[in-house]
């Protein structure tokens, strides 16, 4: 709960105030007990004063109103601080996944970052919004009222919470069981929640193959499995929550009886013994609001357990330095590199590429090239040696400043659900629309944009759905070419493109990356016979280097690639 108190600290000012407004509200209220008491003594003592009882009842409503007003306020300021700290939570969510390494997000479900960042953080909102000021106000007033009734008669007060202590002792069994149910809870909906995912995710291979029923199953039984979790759990607690509820509000039943005892043998005045009696009513009604609350304490205390959980992953280790970059040279100096410990990749590294140079990074499916242009992006950290940019190693720059000065287009690139030209602007929020457009015809997809129902500001559904692969990639080439970065890394950024289009785009390629730092990982090989170095990575390590022709005479690795590649082609 350490986190929940840091940004409970942050807001401290407005929840004080919210605090102050609901001990006011009430307050208020048990004035109403007090006032009503009074008026019930005078009536028994046969008063007949109408003045006396119209100002009480004037009181009185006063009272309730001014009660509703502090509690509208207490509510309004803890709703808007409670909004604040979810933002808060989740901007820091956010920013701690873009410094995280890529491997440790894609290793997490989606349906489990998906329950944490939406469900499980908007599910803090009420109890944020309502537990700290009803909680501490609905304390605070009976305390006070409790001091005042300990004046009055310590004996009958003290009796009186025999049922309260019997009831919270029933209490503490559902308090047990939610510190070791919850979790489970939480754990059990994420498997829900990656069972839907992946059922719509997969929909079309489920289709192709017709596992319908059997994808269905599984997301049956997640479905099922919680609702019978839910069941069973609420079914554990329910006689103790009906012990406890039915128990600890019934103070009046040892006030009433000890009380005439007292009265009876003439320590306790009748007065004081019906005032006892009606402010017993006020003073249990706050204290069982208070009671509600613990399944709420015990649900925050697991929800910020797995928000914790991401905040303190490890990140990426970068310095928050702006260095001014002198030149876009690139060394790879012994790097060693594993997703998994047991695992290697990358083996004693070693390649340097030249500030304006095409370079091309080949091999065999799982060798390695891939993973060296996402080093060289920041999406992991080498495990050892280095990597720099103009003699300034990347870990030696912020994470902002290595993405301004990289632009990566993989093989599969991502759209989000705007319209064709807010993607492409992405790259560049401050392009305009004639420059998006040159750019579009320049990576050979404004024609089909152009046929597309509303244009540039056609939407392209949930992760481009709506658009072709190659559709999708053409745009992605097109984003990441209006961002206009000094050096530019194609993942097998062509490989959903038909012949056709590949050559166009290779042209536009030529142009747009004129005097940029070119790294392009190509499964064709014939559309990389021009590039100024080709190095071949073989096992995790770098096999040769040279230029096409070079590498035919000398290199077999690469002479082994050049046949397979054509034989390939040949068959297709």
């Amino acid at each position: 709960m350490d986190l929940l108190k840091k940004y409970i600290k942050r807001n401290k000012t407005p929840y004080f105030i919210s605090v102050l407004f609901a001990i006011l509200g009430v307050i208020s209220n048990l004035f109403v007990y007090i006032i009503l008491s009074k008026m019930i003594i005078s009536l028994i003592d046969g008063s007949q004063d109408f003045y006396y009882y119209t100002n009480k009842i004037f009181f009185i409503l006063s009272c309730l109103i001014i009660k509703e007003l502090f509690m509208f306020l207490s509510t309004m300021i803890s709703h808007k601080t409670a909004y604040q700290i979810i933002r808060d939570i989740r901007k820091s969510l956010m920013e701690k996944l873009f410094n995280m390494p890529l491997g440790d997000i894609l290793n997490e479900s989606t349906g489990k970052l998906k329950d944490i960042i939406v469900n499980q953080v908007d599910n803090t909102e009420t109890t944020l919004a309502h537990m700290i000021p009803e909680m501490t106000a609905n304390l605070v007033g009976p305390i006070i009222l409790f001091v005042y009734m300990l004046i009055l008669d310590y004996r009958l007060i003290l009796i009186s919470l025999i049922p309260l202590v019997i009831g919270g002792f029933f209490m503490a069994g559902p308090m047990k069981r939610m510190k070791v149910k919850f979790p489970q809870a939480v754990k059990i909906s994420q498997d829900m929640n990656n069972s839907v995912v992946e059922y719509i995710n997969g929909i079309e291979v489920i289709k192709t193959f017709n596992q319908g029923e059997k994808s269905y199953r599984k997301y049956r039984d997640n479905v099922y499995k919680k609702a019978n979790y839910y069941y069973d759990w609420m079914g554990e607690n329910t006689r103790d929550y009906a012990i406890s509820m039915s128990i600890a509000p019934v103070g009046i039943l040892t006030i009433i009886p000890f009380g005439l005892y007292f009265c009876m043998n003439g320590s306790l005045d009748g007065g004081v013994f019906l005032t006892l009696i009606i402010l017993s009513f006020g003073t249990i009604q706050n204290i069982m609001r208070v009671m509600t609350f613990e399944d709420d304490i015990g649900r925050m205390s697991t929800i910020f357990e797995e928000i914790k959980n991401i905040l303190s992953a490890r990140e990426l280790s970068h310095k928050n330095a702006n260095l001014d970059i002198k030149n876009y040279n690139i060394e790879i100096k012994n790097v060693d590199f594993s997703y998994e410990k047991d695992k290697q990749v990358l083996n004693n590294i070693n390649i340097n590429i030249e500030e304006g140079s095409v370079n091309a990074l080949v091999g065999e499916s799982g060798s390695g090239k891939s993973t060296i242009a996402k080093l060289i992006s920041g999406f992991w950290d080498v495990d050892s040696g280095s990597i720099s940019i103009g003699n300034v190693n990347i870990k030696d720059m912020s994470l902002e400043k290595l993405s301004t000065i990289i632009s990566y287009v993989a093989q599969d690139n991502f759209l989000f659900d705007m319209s064709i030209k807010d993607n492409i602007r992405i790259g560049n929020k401050n392009a305009s629309d004639e420059e998006i457009i040159e750019v579009c015809k320049k990576a050979a997809c404004h024609d089909f944009i152009m046929k597309l129902s509303d244009g540039y500001d056609t939407r392209v559904g949930e992760a481009g759905k709506h658009l072709s692969g190659g559709e999708r990639q053409r745009i992605s080439i097109a984003r990441a070419m209006i961002k206009n970065a000094p050096i530019v890394i194609l993942d097998e950024a062509t490989s959903y493109i038909d012949p056709e289009n590949e050559a166009l785009i290779q042209d536009a390629i030529s142009e747009l990356v004129k005097g940029k730092t070119l790294i392009i990982i190509a499964h064709r090989l014939k559309t990389i016979t021009d590039v100024d170095n080709i190095f071949v990575i073989k096992n995790g390590e770098l096999a040769c280097k040279g230029s096409h022709e070079e590498l035919l005479k000398e290199s077999k690795d690469y002479h082994d690639l050049w046949v397979t590649a054509l034989k390939g082609e040949k068959d297709a």
